[in-house]
């Protein structure tokens, strides 16, 4: 038996297998993650860095990446993951190739931010294509597909809507998300979805740009967020203590998560209470703070005062402001979810930033789905 096995394992075939074992023990991991070069790196940043803040930005940025390969999505989506699963399978795909079957005058009208709609008969081949796919993803008999319209709504994301005549006198319209704003309970769902698809999950850098600062709970998930991560801190007063602005967490509405934090007062409010958290910052880094924000009917009343329906920066060193705040001010009246931006340095003297969310006036405010980022630390002092 000992002479069958020496001359076994001397056997060319065996020297074969022997040496792919190898190789697979010695190498990498069946499901290891992209490998990134420099210059796939590059190309995710450049378009990290173009403007995103409005829908048709963000279908640029997407009409950008059209030709990345595994790699290069693979890097964009530790910064940009909502983006980045638009070329996964799902639903946000079936819309992003519906967009890019669009040439001509069609794509420059998605571009520039305009809606396009589209009768059966001058639809493309490429068009055609894609919306058979989709026809057959949603059961529905190609044939019975009267419209389509691809576009902006309320200034949040872009919407492909497709209609089918289901009878005579009835249709049935279906409806596809495109670009939505980014926010964390929603760039968390799309990291898990990526993680299915790559293998790895693309995860933001640890610091410098597009590093996340420390803010906790930006989407107010804890039922307890008002007194755990962030805190109540007295406003504007107006003559007396009383009565109080009313601030809560509100399940009813939110962009983000289940719950939002909801504001409310009326020209009989005399005091006003901001919502506030310290995050530690680095000296020389420039921050970017974006929240989302909704109206019912804010207003100005009496003794009030406009630029009091704002979101603040303060750079602090222990708790004494070293600089004046920087600050984007809400729009009022009454508007869906919009989005609010401070960009800023940190100074060369700072330990901490306060974040602050303000609305001193009258109405109900609601805030939520909050981000504060890095988005350059070329002049970080050491």
């Amino acid at each position: 038996m000992s002479d069958l096995i020496s001359r076994w394992t001397s056997s060319p075939i065996h020297l074969v297998i022997w040496t792919a074992l190898l190789s697979l023990s010695a190498g990498a991991p069946a499901f290891a993650a992209p490998q990134v070069n420099a210059v796939e790196q590059a190309r995710a940043l450049r378009i990290g860095q173009m403007p995103d803040e409005a829908p048709s930005h963000r279908i640029n940025q997407l009409l950008a990446a059209k030709n990345f390969n595994e790699a290069e999505l693979f890097a964009l989506a530790g910064t940009h993951p909502v983006l980045v699963e638009h070329f996964i399978e799902g639903e946000a795909k079936m819309a992003a190739d519906y967009l890019f079957a669009l040439d001509g005058a069609e794509l420059h009208k998605m571009r520039a931010g305009g809606t396009l709609i589209r009768q059966t008969k001058s639809l493309s081949a490429a068009e055609k294509k894609v919306l058979k796919g989709i026809s057959e993803f949603l059961d529905e008999p190609h044939e019975k597909l009267r419209g389509v319209k691809i576009g902006p709504q309320d200034g949040r994301a872009y919407i492909l809507q497709l209609t089918y005549q289901i009878k005579k006198k009835k249709q049935r319209t279906y409806e596809f998300e495109m670009v939505p704003p980014a926010t964390p309970e929603r760039e968390e769902r799309a990291r898990v979805a990526l993680t299915k698809h790559f293998k790895a999950r693309p995860s933001r850098v640890g610091a410098g740009i597009g590093s996340k600062l420390k803010l906790l709970d930006g989407s107010f998930e804890n039922p307890y967020a008002l007194a755990d991560t962030w805190r109540l801190m007295q406003g504007t007063m107006l003559g007396a203590p009383a009565p109080e602005q009313e601030v809560m967490l509100d399940e009813r509405q939110a962009i983000d998560g289940t719950r939002s934090v909801r504001f409310y007062a009326t020209e009989r409010t005399r005091l006003f209470q901001n919502v506030v958290q310290e995050v530690q910052v680095r000296p020389g880094t420039t921050t970017r703070l974006r929240v989302q924000h909704k109206t019912d009917n804010i207003r100005v009343e009496f003794q009030q005062r406009r630029s009091d329906f704002k979101v603040q920066v303060t750079y602090l060193n222990g708790g004494v402001p070293v600089a004046p705040p920087n600050t984007a001010q809400g729009r009022i009246g009454s508007h869906v979810w919009e989005m609010l931006e401070v960009v800023s340095q940190v100074p060369y003297n700072a330990t901490e930033a306060r974040v602050e969310l303000i609305s001193s006036l009258s109405g109900t405010a609601w805030f939520d789905g909050i981000i504060f980022e890095v988005i350059d630390d070329g002049g970080a002092y050491p």
